[in-house]
């Protein structure tokens, strides 16, 4: 015959395993949910992606994609990164609701990273956001997103070719 107190003892013991279990079980299914979440929330840019990708192999014979940028502005743009049969890098820049698709090498043109840097310079911003290639004014253009020294929210639209600032748009 146990104890009264051998007999807390094992209740307290089958407690903790209880309870450690059902915390594994709610965790396991926290992330489930999550992973759920980005799935179903991350699908319209995975297809716009595949989509841009499949274009760029049928008009530029794009081998190799890399980086994929949205540009929202009077239009939406998608534009995939790579390299091409010749293994030159490109850009092609394909309009979300049909249009001409562009196809620029990167050697024609400033990378995003350059554009960046052009801006930390300029701006001197708390954190640079992102940098995407559009079209604006029939123009290709780098936007830039950032934050100010104040935390604000600034644009700047540079020319794809010559790296002159187009549009600024500060403390949103």
């Amino acid at each position: 015959m146990q104890s009264r107190r051998e007999v807390q003892r094992d209740k307290q013991h089958r407690s903790t395993g209880q309870t450690i279990r059902n915390l594994l079980i709610v965790i396991v299914a926290i992330i489930v949910i999550v992973g759920i979440f980005y799935l179903i929330s991350n699908q319209p840019r995975s297809a716009a992606r595949r989509q841009t990708v499949s274009i760029a192999k049928k008009y530029a014979h794009l081998k190799e994609p890399g980086s994929f940028y949205i540009y929202n502005r009077e239009n939406t743009y998608y534009t995939i990164a790579g390299r091409n049969n010749q293994n030159q890098p490109i850009l092609v820049v394909v309009p979300q609701h049909g249009g001409n698709v562009r196809v620029l090498k990167q050697s024609s043109g400033l990378t995003a990273q350059q554009v960046i840097q052009l801006v930390r310079q300029d701006h001197h911003p708390q954190k640079v956001l992102k940098a995407a290639p559009g079209v604006f004014n029939d123009k290709v253009v780098w936007e830039v997103t950032y934050r100010n020294h104040k935390g604000q929210l600034c644009y700047d639209l540079i020319n794809f070719k010559t790296g002159k600032v187009v549009q600024t748009i500060n403390n949103l």
